[in-house]
């Protein structure tokens, strides 16, 4: 395994989220990290072991400070919201053969529901057309706002 240090990634609990998530190291205090930053949320914060491995009793797992007894944490509503939506994505695009998604491309016109594969995002699905010349698409990282049915 290798040697944790500053800027490694680590699986840690986000203070912010509430959820055990990938976090890059920013300060080491010996062989521990001390400080991170949430890649989902930003937020930079003091290490906290992700709580999966506090629920397995592992003793490598123990927070580095004892915090003051606390009401059971909740993933917050933007969280939520984040999570309902890419499992609502996973749902759309799962099991579909790669002949189902149209390459994208501002001179071809789209419809609502309609899969397409975009160069650069990746898997998506139009979830509506908003006017003769622009569509938003639901790809797994959000939202987008793509042309159609343009002349080159």
């Amino acid at each position: 395994m290798k040697p944790l240090g500053a800027g490694s990634e680590i699986d840690a609990w986000c203070t912010k989220c509430r959820l055990d998530l990938g976090h890059r190291i920013i300060a080491m205090l010996g062989p521990k990290p001390a400080r991170v930053v949430c890649m989902t949320c930003g937020s930079e914060h003091r290490f906290m072991a992700p709580r999966a491995l506090l629920a397995k009793g592992s003793s490598a797992a123990k927070p580095t400070r004892v915090a003051a007894p606390r009401a059971a944490a909740r993933p917050t509503q933007r969280a939520l919201a984040e999570l309902e939506r890419v499992r609502g994505w996973e749902q759309r695009i799962a099991g579909k053969s790669p002949d189902a998604f149209a390459r994208y491309s501002m001179d071809r016109t789209f419809a609502t529901g309609q899969l397409l594969l975009h160069q650069k995002f990746g898997e998506g699905y139009v979830t509506s057309v908003l006017s003769a010349g622009k569509i938003d698409v639901m790809f797994r990282d959000g939202s987008r706002t793509l042309a159609h049915g343009q002349a080159p």
